[in-house]
């Protein structure tokens, strides 16, 4: 992949990896560094990308991982109204509300990224089940699940 593939690549997915990282650490800070580690991961490791128009599943795995460790390392709670401020002009709101409906709904890491890859990025879940490498059954029980718990939530009937 060649630096303005890439370049082109992660620029289209700039905000909405930074949403994905915020819904993980919760801190607009940490997830600004989430996405940037992540990118120089990326960019370290993009040999390792099989098929380059699966890009944008792999920078949200990459994503999620470099947030999960941040989360860890530095625990820091800021509000959803802060990560709108960042992209008040920019960022659609109702990927910002998805989020925050997914951390009120307790959805853990492996539904959310289910659900990323599915409603912000398209993806089938076929699609889905092999860019993560597990069983299709799988994914489809997750992804119920998933969405089952967000139902069941107060206030989104």
């Amino acid at each position: 992949m060649t630096r303005d593939e890439f370049t082109a690549a992660v620029g289209a997915s700039e905000k909405k990896l930074y949403i994905a990282a915020f819904s993980v650490t919760k801190n607009a800070e940490d997830a600004r560094d989430a996405v940037a580690d992540a990118f120089l991961y990326a960019w370290e490791h993009r040999e390792e990308l099989r098929e380059k128009e699966k890009i944008d599943a792999w920078l949200v795995k990459i994503t999620y991982s470099q947030a999960k460790m941040i989360r860890r390392r530095n625990r820091r709670f800021e509000s959803l109204d802060e990560l709108s401020e960042n992209f008040k002009s920019e960022t659609d709101r109702s990927d910002l509300e998805f989020f925050d409906i997914l951390s009120r709904a307790k959805i853990d890491d492996e539904q959310r990224r289910i659900l990323t890859l599915r409603f912000l990025y398209g993806y089938s879940l076929p699609e889905i089940a092999k860019m993560t490498d597990k069983n299709p059954e799988t994914v489809k029980t997750k992804y119920r699940r998933a969405l089952q718990k967000m139902a069941g939530m107060k206030g989104l009937k």
